[in-house]
């Protein structure tokens, strides 16, 4: 990386102001469909995973299903949740995969279950 020419800058800092805060905060945005949950959506299912039980959730943009979509994990009691946040590439083959809530290997591989089942063709 080349060096500033002018006064070190930390990021803390460099984000706290105008342009690259508004930047920053587009960048850790979801989409209105997601943070609101006001996708298209399937019933949920009970399912059974590690010898834990969970509830399984999938929600889609409208109008925009096969491109975007959210699986949601959420713990028995329903004090955790992760997820997999799906979006086709620009290339309009391939998903870009996000993983959200920091699951550990049973919760991914749920999440990734589900996906496959919701894009048999994917």
């Amino acid at each position: 990386m080349a060096a500033a020419a002018s006064a070190e800058q930390y990021l803390p800092e460099l984000v706290s102001k105008a342009p690259y805060k508004q930047a920053y905060a587009q960048m850790l945005a979801f989409p209105s469909w997601v943070s609101k949950a006001e996708g298209t959506a399937t019933p949920v299912e009970k399912v059974s995973a590690g010898g834990k039980s969970f509830t399984v959730g999938h929600m889609c943009k409208p109008h925009d299903c096969a491109d975007h979509q959210l699986i949601v994990v959420f713990s028995a009691d329903g004090q955790q949740s992760w997820g997999l946040l799906a979006s086709r590439s620009a290339d309009g083959k391939a998903f870009d995969k996000q993983l959200l809530g920091n699951p550990d290997n049973v919760v991914q591989a749920l999440l990734n279950q589900a996906f496959s089942e919701h894009n048999p063709d994917d």
